[in-house]
């Protein structure tokens, strides 16, 4: 019989006292880390709070209900205004995380496993550097959805995410895989660096695909500042819209086999 285990994190007012909002960082407050673990156990696990270390009971109300033997049956609920949160779900591999607001920055970042939906808007980085699973953002996403971290190499290589607002600039930086999905509009560049995946922007982009080398692109409103170094190769119907398929990025010369579809 399957036993299920759900973790409530209830957001104390202690961490917005003062005048600057100092973020809590929810790295290792995962489904695989706090599978089987009672409440006490999870209160005393230790969290950054700016620079320094609190447990985690300190800062979040803490109630358990059920006891699972695996993390796919964990599901960790966050209450409250988590948009100074940063990290909420990092390199998770399984389960479920439900945020019931806004979330800080990099949301599901390294994550290969599990589930997060975020019911408010996400931070910057979110889904950075996603090797699996699926971040679903219900409102928008800051910049840099699905990205690489700066000095890295490449951003998201699997999984999937779904922003059902807008999303920032730099959407999918050097994406390698996976799949990305804006409902709405999004800001400069997206796509940039890109060699692989599949990025699909349901509203209006400026200037996307720069440097790309592969993968797919798709944009079905409009763009703004069209790069110059696409060349045009036919028309396809996707997902029945009628688009105009552009091989580039052609200024990355034999690198570039990325496809951008365009109206």
């Amino acid at each position: 019989m399957r036993r299920v285990q759900t973790i409530t994190l209830e957001i104390r007012e202690k961490v917005f006292e003062g005048v600057a909002k100092v973020p809590v960082e929810l790295d290792g407050v995962t489904p695989d880390a706090l599978c089987g673990k009672s409440a006490d156990e999870i209160k005393e696990m230790r969290v950054w709070w700016g620079n320094r270390q609190e447990k985690l009971g300190d800062l979040f109300e803490v109630s358990v209900e059920g006891n699972a033997e695996k993390p796919d049956d964990v599901k960790i609920v966050c209450k409250g205004d988590f948009s100074v949160v940063k990290r909420v779900g990092e390199g998770m591999s399984a389960g479920e995380i439900i945020v019931e607001g806004n979330v800080g920055m990099h949301c599901g970042a390294m994550m290969s496993g599990g589930r997060i939906v975020v019911k408010g808007n996400a931070g910057c980085w979110a889904g950075r550097e996603m090797r699996g699973g699926e971040l679903i953002i219900e409102g928008d996403a800051d910049d840099y959805l699905g990205a690489a971290y700066r000095g890295e190499m490449t951003g998201m290589t699997g999984g999937r995410i779904v922003v059902k607002g807008n999303a920032g600039d730099y959407v999918g930086y050097l994406c390698g895989g996976g799949e990305i999905i804006v409902e709405g509009n999004v800001g400069i560049l997206a796509g940039l660096g890109m060699k692989g995946g599949r990025i699909v922007i349901n509203g209006d982009a400026e200037a996307p695909g720069g440097e790309m080398t592969g993968g797919t692109l798709i944009v079905k409103g409009s763009i703004k500042d069209m790069l110059p170094s696409f060349r045009f190769e036919s028309e396809e119907e996707i997902e029945g819209v009628k688009l105009k398929k552009y091989a580039g990025d052609l200024a990355m010369g034999k690198k570039a086999k990325g496809a951008l579809y365009a109206p």
